[in-house]
């Protein structure tokens, strides 16, 4: 019978200090309730609000690469998307093929887009105003960074 070790308490204190997941979960977890709280009176959340950017910028996109655009699981992506169509603030199409969903922005959307976007710039200079505009930038490109990182390793999975 194989003797179960426990972990040292000090090898556990130096996952909390410095491993990955939870540090950037715990920053995004903060990060995201300040869009939310900021996003409650227009009545959309931080995904969906990126979700209504994403589709806002184009004139219609598939379900398929707005997921990979946004790093999403397909189903939570199609939860998400159809939330928004029921309340009108996106249209789904069939696409080119029955395999195909068209995404694309409605009025309605647009209006609380645009009603949304001062709540975003407002964060964002919070924000800002906090960190210090270079070392926000820098922020930013370092997450943009661990995404590509991430998604890469994704690609060569752990044997």
């Amino acid at each position: 019978m194989k003797q179960v070790v426990s972990p040292m308490p000090e090898e556990l204190a130096v996952v909390g200090s410095c491993c990955a997941a939870f540090n950037v979960r715990k920053a995004s977890r903060v990060i995201t309730r300040l869009y939310a709280e900021a996003f409650a009176p227009v009545g959309v959340e931080p995904t969906q609000f990126m979700l209504l950017v994403a589709c806002a910028r184009q004139e219609t996109v598939t379900m398929a690469s707005l997921a990979v655009r946004m790093s999403m699981d397909p189903s939570a992506l199609a939860r998400n998307v159809s939330i928004l169509e029921r309340r009108g603030l996106v249209r789904i199409a069939p696409g080119a093929d029955r395999r195909v969903r068209d995404i694309s922005i409605s009025a309605k959307g647009r209006k609380t887009l645009s009603r949304a976007l001062p709540r975003w710039r407002e964060v964002q200079t919070r924000l800002v105003e906090r960190f210090g505009e270079d070392s926000f930038r820098s922020a930013v490109e370092l997450m943009k960074g661990i995404a590509r990182t991430g998604e890469a390793l994704l690609d060569h999975p752990l044997s």
